[in-house]
């Protein structure tokens, strides 16, 4: 139990110092370029000097450092930095120089030409790769783990049911490329790098199957066939359907880079479709003519174009870019008047008449000599006023008890509120309440009054303009000197 817990102690010890520091992470990345550089070039140039043993061990050894160091490095963000990435994809080529040292070591003269080899170590390769996207978050190992895993599959069905010819290769490399073009869509919303990355993969699997007809060998099998000494199928071009699908393949890549922006697919597209130029570009068995593919893309073409170029209504906006807002004038609302009240206004009391001047307790007010009025007295409003003002005349007679007419004060004129004599009272029970208009919203409390200014300030200075008021004595008068 104590040595298994010393050997996890050294372990973790070890791991803490392969583990790079962030801050030299960029210089350990830029040696690790240089170091895989070295050691291709050991096991090429020294490949007949020296056993495959020590390869081994050298490969083993500086692929163990190499792939720890980007395993261990930790991650900052969601993707890894640029040295890690580095250190991955350093570290996978150095494990397969060092898979391919293993099958020598194993017995194996060329593992390239051995299908079963191949299979194994493609497989490894590959399944390090997926690990590592898958839990370091790598993108570019989706797109290795995509391309071995292709391989691989190649080299097992060559090694299984070793197919006569490439026939059967360019049919499992079409269906690889439609896989990886179903996993792309999937992965899209979720990881849109890693699905750029399918889509890459999917690419070299349809210039793969160009590849069988123009290249020289391909992990296991030829493309070429010798037949009475002379080597033929250099110029024997692939079917229609096959162009066809070069020609799909090369023209959808570009379009999937013109749409997503991405320059990993539109390179591909460009290359497929170069190949598509050099096999369909060879004349056939009657000579040169334009037909049919020349015609076609001709028709295809120009009829796209005349399509784009025909008269038009206002265009709809870009893609990703939406059409401003509309801008709608908003008029502020008046405040809401208050209900109005359930009871009427009280009624304005009416005006009261200014009394008489009494000229004596015994002065009776003016209203009461009222009902005292000779029968036969006319009702209009000139004899009433006459009639009032007949006493006064000289000579008139005196009601008994009276001032004489000298002495009392002239009668207030009728008004509207008092009727003249001998005339009918108004009637003066309350008239119904009108309805009272919607009360007026409450005007704003008035600001304070500014302090006046400071004695001696600015602004407390006098106006030129400005007279001094003058004080005012009252003259002194008679009640003062009694006082």
């Amino acid at each position: 139990m104590a040595e298994t817990t010393d050997l996890q102690a050294r372990a973790r010890a070890l791991a803490e110092l392969l583990r790079p520091h962030p801050h030299r992470g960029d210089l350990i990345g830029a040696g690790a370029v240089p170091l895989t550089v070295a050691l291709l070039l050991v096991n090429v140039r020294l490949d007949a000097s020296w056993g495959t043993g020590i390869f081994l061990v050298l490969t083993g050894l500086a692929c163990a450092l190499v792939l720890a160091m980007g395993v261990l490095a930790p991650l900052e963000r969601e993707q890894p930095r640029s040295y890690q990435v580095v250190l991955q994809l350093c570290g996978l080529v150095l494990l397969f120089v060092a898979l391919l040292r293993l099958a020598q070591v194993l017995g194996v003269d060329e593992p390239l030409d051995s299908a079963g080899a191949s299979f194994w170590m493609l497989a490894v390769v590959a399944c390090a790769a997926a690990w590592l996207a898958r839990e370091r978050r790598s993108a570019i190992c989706t797109l290795v783990a995509a391309v071995a895993g292709t391989f691989a599959l190649l080299s097992f069905v060559s090694w299984v049911f070793s197919p006569d010819g490439p026939a059967t290769s360019r049919w499992v490399l079409l269906f690889v490329a439609l896989g990886l073009l179903v996993g792309a869509l999937l992965l899209r919303d979720r990881h849109r790098t890693e699905s750029v990355y399918l889509i890459d993969a999917a690419g070299f699997a349809v210039l793969a199957i160009g590849l069988t007809y123009v290249g020289s060998l391909l992990f296991g099998f030829a493309v070429f066939e010798r037949s009475d000494g002379l080597v033929r199928g250099l110029f024997d071009g692939p079917g229609a359907w096959w162009k066809l699908v070069i020609l799909a393949g090369g023209l959808g890549l570009v379009a999937y880079a013109g749409v997503d922006r991405q320059p990993g697919p539109g390179w591909l597209g460009v290359l497929n479709l170069l190949v598509f130029v050099v096999l369909v570009g060879q004349p056939g068995e009657g000579g040169a003519s334009l037909w049919f593919w020349p015609m076609i893309l001709l028709l295809v073409g120009g009829a796209m174009i005349a399509a784009g170029l025909r008269p038009r209504e206002p265009l709809p906006p870009e893609p990703g870019r939406a059409d401003p807002a509309p801008v709608v004038p908003v008029t502020p609302a008046s405040p809401p008047s208050p209900p109005p009240s359930a009871s009427p206004p009280a009624a304005d009391p009416p005006a009261e008449s200014p009394p008489a001047a009494a000229s004596g307790p015994e002065q009776a007010p003016r209203s009461a000599s009222a009902p005292e009025q000779a029968p036969g007295a006319a009702s209009g409003p000139e004899h009433a006023s006459g009639a009032a003002s007949a006493p006064d005349r000289p000579g008139a007679a005196s009601p008994p008890g009276s001032a004489p007419a000298w002495d009392r004060p002239p009668a207030p004129a009728p008004g509207p509120e008092q009727p003249p004599n001998g005339a009918a009272a108004p009637d003066r029970s309350p008239e119904p309440p009108a309805a009272s208009p919607p009360a007026e919203p409450a005007e704003p409390a008035a600001r304070p009054e500014p302090e006046p200014p400071a004695r001696g300030s600015l602004w407390a200075r006098a106006d030129p303009g400005e007279q001094p008021t003058k004080p005012h004595r009252r003259p002194p008068s008679a009640g003062d000197d009694d006082a």
